[in-house]
């Protein structure tokens, strides 16, 4: 059965399907826009999956009945998504789920896509190399890491974070980060985001096993 997805995600799959980005990716980019496309290989509409947006905890969330060791080793897991991504080591990010992980991505207004297997795995593989080459400089920086619920092996948990990027083509000193120099290069906060990860317990010790990446605002590519 063949899929359509909307304008503004097919936007999305077309600039990060190619290996760099061009000016004539651009203009097909927003040829899509305006027109409908097939679903990446691995990839299925998920039009329930929607952000958390409310809580209601049945128990007190200051309570002291969990291991601090598995909530530290799932802190370090946040932050090495955070990092890996945004060196576009997408080997070592990866490795942070499982094999029969699944990665739910959508954008404000729009179905949610849900990726898993191999189509998750070579679609970020592409999205990351396709990024390395844009002269950006994107940062997770992952923040108020909220545990919704946590057992010995599994885990809930909601994560809001803030998504920046720097135009950097070339070295540029922290303060030109800050404004537009000479060159164009300029510091922008992009979005807002909004997690959703299940999480599990096994050998190798804690990864991601559902992820729902849905941000408050749309990300400009």
């Amino acid at each position: 059965m063949t899929h359509q997805i909307p304008a503004a995600l097919a936007a999305l799959f077309l600039v990060f399907a190619i290996p760099a980005f061009t000016a004539p990716a651009l203009v097909l980019a927003k040829q899509a826009a305006s027109e409908q496309a097939e679903l990446p290989k691995g990839a299925s509409l998920a039009p329930d999956v929607k952000p958390l947006t409310s809580y209601a905890p049945e128990e007190n969330p200051g309570a002291v009945d969990f291991d601090p060791e598995d909530r530290l080793a799932i802190e370090n897991l946040l932050y090495a998504y955070s990092f890996a991504y945004d060196n576009y080591e997408a080997e070592a990010w990866l490795s942070l789920f499982t094999d029969d992980a699944v990665f739910v991505a959508g954008t404000p207004g729009e179905p949610s896509v849900s990726f898993s297997g191999e189509g998750f795995r070579s679609f970020w593989t592409e999205r990351m190399k396709a990024f390395a080459k844009s002269g950006n400089r994107r940062r997770h920086l992952m923040s108020n890491i909220l545990f919704l619920d946590q057992t010995e092996t599994t885990a809930h948990i909601s994560v809001v974070g803030l998504l920046t990027n720097a135009k950097v083509d070339k070295p540029v000193s922290a303060a030109q980060l800050l404004h537009n120099g000479k060159n164009g290069e300029k510091f922008s906060v992009v979005t807002s985001l909004n997690y959703e990860g299940w999480l599990v317990k096994g050998a190798e010790g804690w990864k991601i096993q559902r992820w729902h990446d849905l941000p408050d605002a749309p990300v400009p590519q």
